[in-house]
């Protein structure tokens, strides 16, 4: 019989280990398989860009939660990241077009995926989350009349926010389960 108490003290263990970049993909790696659930960053069922501010949240012990389109334009504006540098995948609306309950604008970005390796990312999407090569995603978006960006984690904007307390809207109410808070700040795992 499996001692599943061990096994995640041990997980635990190289988990405070881990560099950011490690722990982001780590995160990333756990979606594998999950329910793609819209408006959600839980650890059991995201949609796109909670996938990614899950990721983040427990990389940095950081937390924002926002969409794609905020995480392009305010948080993963480093151009040719470093291979160290958390990194992210962005699809950019080449002309508008409806979008869910809405119309996505030119230029707007309508989904990201987090990358695990180089040319390999954690595509979270209806029904599930997925590992993908990003050349193969490249070439279904671009069909679509999407754009393809690579961009680095810009951390003293992402922290700065953070601790702003700025989103574009707030957490689920499920995440709470995820988060033990102290008297002065919240810890993430």
């Amino acid at each position: 019989m499996i001692n599943w108490k061990k096994i995640f003290e041990v997980e635990a263990e190289q988990f405070g280990k881990m560099t950011e970049q490690e722990k982001f993909i780590y995160f990333l790696l756990l979606q594998y398989r999950s329910p793609y659930l819209w408006g959600k960053e839980l650890p059991d069922g995201a949609d796109c860009s909670g996938s990614v501010c899950l990721a983040l949240a427990a990389a940095t012990g950081k937390i924002v939660r926002t969409t794609a389109d905020e995480l392009y334009r305010k948080f993963f504006t480093v151009k040719n990241p470093g291979v160290t540098d958390i990194q992210a995948v962005f699809f950019i609306a080449q002309y508008d077009r409806p979008h869910g309950d809405r119309v996505l604008r030119t230029g707007e970005v309508g989904h990201v995926t987090g990358v695990i390796a180089e040319g390999v990312v954690m595509n979270v999407v209806e029904p599930k989350g997925d590992i993908r090569l990003v050349s193969s995603l490249r070439n279904s978006y671009a069909l679509r009349g999407f754009d393809m960006a690579i961009r680095g984690l810009d951390r003293k904007a992402f922290v700065a926010a953070a601790d702003a307390g700025t989103t574009l809207f707030g957490l689920d109410t499920e995440f709470a389960e995820y988060i033990e808070t102290g008297k002065e700040k919240a810890e993430i795992w």
